[in-house]
């Protein structure tokens, strides 16, 4: 099950990477596995990994792997643990310069992804909006569990 969510998930980050790079046309390669992260991006001026992981269980082993010598993307499906524990985590998170969380669900009717970058977004924040604030972006895109993502993509 989870490698069917996993293998859809690298596949419609791909493509959400290529339609990104339309305009500007910095991407030089897209690379599976490399440093065994799920992708590595090299643009013109950088290099972008990404971490695609349908359900967050352990954030930490994710955190292990990232620093702020690079630039790191989360692609999650828009659920409401995966939001539950990125909040849960937020403190962990907002230490990392580079780090964007892509929460997607392909499958919505209206917006298909929202992305957050927790160290800017907790220097522009309001502690005691913080919450709220998410949770309104959460609702953006329609929350979709990975069963759901499954049926969606095998039926």
């Amino acid at each position: 099950m989870e490698n069917k969510a996993h293998s859809f998930l690298v596949e419609w980050t791909i493509h959400f990477i290529k339609n990104k790079d339309i305009i500007s046309k910095k991407i030089e390669n897209i690379e599976n596995g490399k440093d065994g992260f799920d992708l590595s991006v090299k643009y013109k001026d950088r290099e972008q990994y990404f971490t695609i992981i349908p359900n967050i269980v352990d954030i930490d082993s994710i955190i292990q792997r990232i620093s702020n010598d690079y630039y790191f993307s989360i692609v999650t499906l828009n659920s409401k643990e995966n939001f539950e524990i990125i909040l849960k985590n937020w403190n962990k998170l907002i230490h990392f310069k580079f780090l964007n969380i892509i929460f997607v669900n392909p499958f919505s009717e209206i917006d298909k992804k929202w992305i957050i970058f927790p160290h800017t977004h907790h220097k522009i924040c309001d502690e005691s909006s913080l919450e709220n604030g998410l949770k309104a972006m959460f609702k953006m895109v329609e929350p979709i569990e990975e069963k759901e993502l499954i049926v969606k993509i095998t039926s």
